[in-house]
C-alpha cells in the first residue's frame, strides 16, 4: 500500500512541475547548446536567439500516463542561430550575445585581455571550447584551419591573414570571427601580430560605444561571420591605444586604407611632404622619399625628440641638417623641430631606367633581373626609375621573392604596372612604394610619375587635372618635364596594340607636345627610342620579362642610361 501512495505522490509532483515555468536564470552559462530531452514524448520549447547573455531555455511536459516519464527544465543558452541574424549583426552585437565574464587567452596576450576585459576571468586558451578567445597568430592558425578566414605563414612576411582569395600582410592586420564549432559558439580576436589583435579589440569596444559595422565588408559563410581590421597609428605595436597616439581603425574587404603623410607620434602632430610615412616604430619615423625635397612640419611642437630616417634618397644630391647621419640611400636625424631636405643646385646628372622585370609566370625573378640590378648598382647615376611590372600577378609569394632581392644602392622611383597592381598586390605596392601620382625636381628637370594602369590604361579626370597643374608648375619654374607611366601612348611595333586607351593616348601626346615634355614608359617588352607627333620618348621594357620582338627590333634585355644636362641623351645598356 505504501508503494502505491509513493507512486501517486511522485505523479502529483511531476504534474505540478510541468505546469510552472522555471524562473529565468541570472547566471551566464558557458555551454551554448540545450540539453537533449530524456523522453521521446517530452516537448522542448526553445526561445528565439536574443542578444542577452542571460537568455534561458524552458521546457514543458505533456501529461503522460506512464509512471516512468520524466521532465527536464534547463537554464542554458540555446546557442547562436546564425540564420536569424543578418550579415554583420552578430559582430555588431557581440557583447550581448557572448559571455564577457570569461576570456580565454594565448600566453603573452594577457595584457590585452586585462586591458579590454578588465572585469573578466582570464583563462588559458588550452581550456577554450566556446565563448571569447584572444589568440596569438600561432594558436589561431591551428584553430582556424579550413575556415574562410585563417592565419598562415609566408617567408619574408611572417604571419599572413588569408580571407578567401586575399592575403593581408603586416602586424597591423587583425580579424574578429564568430562561428560555431561542434555545437559551441566562439568569438575569436586574432591577427598577424599584437597590434592587429589589439585593433580588433579596440574595434569591438567602439562597436559597444555606438560604431556600426559595415555589412558589405563582413564575410558570411553559413555559421561563420568575420571581418578584417587594420589599425594605423599604433606606434609601439603593442595593441593598446595610448594617450599620445591617434588610431585609425578601418574594416577592409580587399583594399587596405593608407595614410601617407600624417601621424601623431609621442603626442606630436607630424606632416610629411615629398615622401610618405612607411613605418613608425616608437619614436622613430621611417619616411620613404619620393624625390629630393622632403620636409617635416610639426604643428604646435611640444619639444619632444623624434628620430627620422629618410630612406630612398641620395645624400650626394641634397642639402640636409649638419647633425644628420647618412648612408648610401638614407639620412637620419633626431630633432624636436621640423626640418627640410632640399635638392642641391646642380648643372646636370645621370639617371638610370628599366622596367618589366617580372617573370613569365611563378614567383622567382628572372636571372637577367639580377644581372641588371648588379650592373646598375655598379653604374653611375643619381637614381633609378622603374616603369612597372615588378611581379607576375601581385601575389604575396611573388612580392616576397622580389623584396628579398630589392637591394639597390640608389633611390628607386616606381610607377605601378598592370601585373602587380591588382588584388592583394595593390596593398603591398602601397605599403612599400606609397602613392602612385607624385613629382620632384632635380637640376633642370621636373619628374612626374602617374598611374595609368588602374583604370584600364586611362587617367581619371582628377589625374588629368593634377597632371596639367604639374606641367604648369614645371613651366613656371623653367624646368623640362619628364613624364613616367607604365603604358606608353603608342606601340611602335607594326600592328602593335600594347598602348594606352586611344583617346587618352591622344590627349597625353597633345599635353606633352604643348609643354615640351619627354616620356619614359614600359609595358612593351622591347627597347625603343623615338618621336611621335613631335613628342620624344623612350620605352624600356626589357628588364627580364619575356621579350616581344627580335633583337634587331628592340627585343633585347637592357636598362637605359640617361644623361640629363642641357638636353637629354639616351643610351641602352644591353644585358645578355
Amino acid at each position: 500500500m505504501k508503494k502505491i501512495w509513493v507512486v501517486i505522490l511522485i505523479g502529483v509532483l511531476i504534474l505540478a512541475s510541468g505546469c510552472v515555468q522555471s524562473p529565468t536564470s541570472t547566471e551566464s552559462v558557458s555551454t551554448p547548446t540545450t540539453t537533449s530531452p530524456t523522453n521521446s514524448s517530452q516537448t522542448q520549447i526553445e526561445t528565439s536567439p536574443s542578444p542577452s547573455p542571460t537568455q534561458t531555455t524552458t521546457t514543458t511536459s505533456s501529461t503522460v500516463p506512464s509512471s516512468t516519464s520524466t521532465t527536464q527544465t534547463t537554464s542554458q543558452k540555446p546557442g547562436i542561430d546564425f540564420s536569424s541574424y543578418k550579415k554583420g549583426e552578430i559582430l555588431q552585437n557581440w557583447s550581448n550575445i557572448f559571455d564577457t565574464h570569461v576570456a580565454y587567452v594565448s600566453k603573452g596576450y594577457e595584457d590585452l585581455a586585462r586591458h579590454y576585459f578588465p572585469n573578466a576571468e582570464i583563462k588559458s586558451k588550452d581550456a577554450f571550447r566556446g565563448g571569447i578567445a584572444i589568440l596569438s597568430p600561432a594558436d589561431a592558425r591551428e584553430l582556424l584551419k579550413g575556415k574562410p578566414i585563417v592565419i598562415t605563414v609566408r617567408e619574408y612576411f611572417g604571419y599572413v591573414l588569408y580571407k578567401v582569395g586575399t592575403k593581408f600582410v603586416g602586424e597591423d592586420i587583425g580579424t574578429i570571427i564568430a562561428y560555431k564549432e561542434n555545437g559551441e559558439d566562439r568569438l575569436i580576436f586574432t591577427g598577424n601580430g599584437k597590434s592587429g589583435i589589439g585593433a580588433t579589440l579596440e574595434f569591438a569596444k567602439e562597436l559597444d560605444e555606438g560604431r556600426n559595422v559595415d555589412p558589405s565588408l563582413v564575410l558570411r559563410r553559413g555559421e561563420f561571420e568575420g571581418i578584417v581590421i587594420k589599425v594605423i597609428g599604433d606606434n609601439n605595436w603593442n595593441g593598446i591605444k595610448e594617450d599620445d597616439e591617434f588610431w585609425t581603425l578601418q574594416e577592409i574587404y580587399v583594399e587596405e586604407p593608407f595614410i601617407y603623410n600624417w601621424r601623431i607620434v609621442n603626442g606630436e602632430n607630424i606632416t610629411v611632404s615629398g615622401g610618405f610615412i612607411r613605418l613608425v616604430n616608437g619614436s622613430k619615423v621611417h619616411i620613404t622619399a619620393l624625390g629630393f625635397n622632403v620636409s617635416v612640419k610639426i604643428r604646435d611642437p611640444k619639444n619632444v625628440q623624434i628620430t627620422y630616417v629618410i630612406e630612398n634618397i641620395n645624400p650626394s644630391f641634397v642639402e640636409y641638417p649638419e647633425e644628420a647621419k647618412i648612408g648610401s640611400t638614407w639620412i637620419e636625424l633626431t630633432t624636436s623641430k621640423g626640418f627640410s631636405i632640399t635638392p642641391r643646385d646642380i648643372d646636370g646628372f645621370t639617371f638610370l631606367a628599366f622596367g618589366d622585370h617580372r617573370p613569365g609566370s611563378g614567383t622567382e625573378q628572372p636571372e637577367v633581373f639580377f644581372k641588371i640590378r648588379d650592373l646598375m648598382n655598379h653604374d653611375e647615376g643619381a637614381f633609378i626609375i622603374n616603369s612597372g611590372d615588378l611581379v607576375y600577378s601581385g601575389k604575396v609569394e611573388e612580392w616576397a621573392e622580389l623584396l628579398k632581392e630589392w637591394t639597390f644602392n640608389k633611390p628607386v622611383f616606381v610607377v605601378p604596372g598592370n601585373h602587380e597592381y591588382r588584388g592583394e598586390g595593390k596593398n603591398i605596392y602601397h605599403k612599400f612604394f606609397g602613392p602612385t601620382d607624385y613629382s620632384f625636381v632635380l637640376g633642370k628637370y621636373y619628374f612626374i610619375f602617374t598611374n595609368n594602369v588602374e583604370n584600364d590604361y586611362r587617367l581619371t579626370s582628377s589625374q588629368w587635372a593634377w597632371l596639367e597643374s604639374e606641367l604648369e608648375k614645371a613651366k613656371r619654374l623653367g624646368k623640362i618635364p619628364i613624364i613616367s607611366m607604365h603604358a606608353p601612348p603608342i606601340d611602335p611595333r607594326p600592328e602593335g596594340d600594347h598602348a594606352m586607351d586611344t583617346n587618352h593616348a591622344k590627349k597625353l601626346l597633345e599635353l606633352m607636345k604643348a609643354y615640351d615634355a619627354f616620356g619614359l614608359f614600359g609595358h612593351i617588352h622591347i627597347y625603343w627610342y623615338g618621336e611621335k607627333d613631335g613628342v620624344e620618348m623612350v620605352i624600356t621594357g626589357g628588364g627580364g620579362a619575356p621579350l616581344y620582338a627580335k633583337p634587331d627590333e628592340g627585343g633585347f634585355y637592357h636598362y637605359v642610361k640617361i644623361n640629363a644636362y642641357d638636353s637629354l641623351t639616351v643610351e641602352p645598356i644591353r644585358v645578355d
